[in-house]
């Protein structure tokens, strides 16, 4: 009977083994999911802990304001958070597969340290942003310090809708005759706040008679030696519709927007066709992470300008909104385009003729866009 025994025993085993594996299995379904990072505010710095798998292996790169972490073989959730604190203004994380990439936004004069901590398989990369401590006084008998080089000047690119042959919406008003006058009055009330202003155009010219030549003239000023770019509009619409609304870019398309896109894209078969154009370049940048990050700050950039506009006028708030405008697809920094009234509207279209609701208009731009360059402050 020994053999029996010894049956009876290893089946008591095997369904021991079949309750642990259960058990562990409930454990680990019940287990919370750790945020990615971690985030830990003390007193004089900001903490972002990281839970590493055992095949995830990371970079790390630094510029003045943007911390950027890439993590492979992790699997992670994609994250949008505003920190706020004294150091770190707010991180994003996008995921691609098994690949995150977190852009952490930090405030001006912080330094940025960071540990690995293992514990058996367990590892954490812990990354501490502390103010910058003060840099000590020289001796008395010192030579003094070399001058300090000029900081660089921020640079903002306003691109006054149409212009020259294309006179863009016809109602009450003109749209390129308002866009250009906004943007000259906008122009003078940034350089008094020591900014450095480039226009697209400066008179009543095109930068091409080919509408797509033009276009892509405007576009290329978007370069990353520049802060951000702007471009003025007037709308139109076949009915008494009335508001602001602006926009940063993106493939989709409401239907509702088709008209309005084509006609600031060229208009006819032109503009049918550089919309097409723009909607593929949008899809494309949905797979480009730093292209991801740039249409966030637009984002940011829109709704300032946005709130700024209709507080203002008080008109109406037509919202923040994405399309593939040609003239924003391929730009390199924070890009939007602003559609400040409808010229055909019997009472919106009348206001737009006066020299007083267009400095109104440039006075709100300017507080906009402000508010972005000096981090929402």
């Amino acid at each position: 009977m020994a053999w029996f025994s010894g049956l009876i025993k290893i089946q008591r085993l095997r369904l021991y083994s079949k309750k642990m594996r259960l058990l562990a299995f409930v454990i680990v379904w019940l287990a919370p999911v750790l945020a990615f990072p971690r985030l830990g505010l003390h007193e004089g710095y900001t903490r972002l802990v990281f839970d590493l798998e055992a095949r995830t292996q990371y970079q790390l790169a630094q510029s003045p304001d943007t911390l950027t972490l890439r993590f492979s073989g992790i699997g992670v959730e994609a994250a949008d958070v505003d920190v706020s604190s004294p150091q770190v203004a707010s991180y994003q994380v996008v995921v691609a597969g098994n690949t995150a990439t977190v852009f952490v936004r930090l405030r001006p004069n912080v330094e940025v340290k960071t540990a690995v901590l293992a514990d058996g398989n367990r590892r954490r990369l812990v990354v501490d942003v502390l103010a910058a401590a003060p840099k000590p006084s020289p001796p008395a008998q010192a030579p003094p310090p070399p001058p300090r080089p000029r900081p660089q000047p921020r640079v903002v690119v306003i691109d006054p809708g149409h212009g020259g042959l294309d006179p863009g919406a016809v109602g009450f008003v003109v749209e390129k005759e308002v866009t250009l006058d906004l943007a000259l009055r906008l122009r003078q009330l940034l350089q008094k706040e020591g900014i450095e202003v480039v226009l697209t155009r400066s008179s009543d010219t095109h930068l091409s008679p080919d509408k797509a030549t033009d276009l892509g003239l405007r576009a290329e000023m978007a370069n990353s030696k520049r802060n951000l770019f702007i471009s003025i509009h007037v709308n139109s619409a076949p009915n008494a519709a009335q508001g602001i609304e602006t926009y940063y870019f993106g493939s989709t398309l409401d239907q509702s927007l088709l008209a309005q896109v084509i006609r600031e894209n060229g208009g006819g078969e032109l503009g049918q066709r550089l919309t097409r154009e723009a909607q593929s370049v949008g899809e494309r940048l949905v797979r480009d992470l730093i292209a991801q990050s740039n249409l966030k700050f637009s984002r940011q950039l829109a709704q300032y300008v946005q709130s700024a506009l209709v507080q203002a006028t008080g008109a109406a708030d037509r919202g923040v909104r994405q399309a593939p405008f040609y003239v924003l697809r391929n730009a390199r920094i924070p890009a939007i385009l602003v559609e400040v009234g409808f010229a055909n509207h019997p009472v919106e279209g009348r206001r737009l003729q006066t020299s007083q609701y267009r400095q109104t208009l440039a006075e709100a731009l300017a507080r906009g866009i402000l508010r972005f360059l000096n981090n929402g402050e």
